[in-house]
């Protein structure tokens, strides 16, 4: 009875920890996105009045 108990408390910490690995990958998608957003339209704006001369 312990072994299991000792067993599901280990599969119990395992999981905690891959959940708060995820939500910290997942708070750092949205400032990449931006940023890779806010690159592209500066360059986009950058471009195109040069373009038009």
């Amino acid at each position: 009875m312990d072994k299991r108990l000792e067993k599901v408390e280990s599969e119990q910490d395992t999981m905690v920890k891959a959940i708060s690995d995820l939500q910290g990958f997942r708070s750092l998608v949205v400032p990449i996105v931006v940023a890779v957003a806010t690159a592209l339209l500066t360059l986009l704006f950058r471009l195109v009045p040069n373009s038009l001369h």
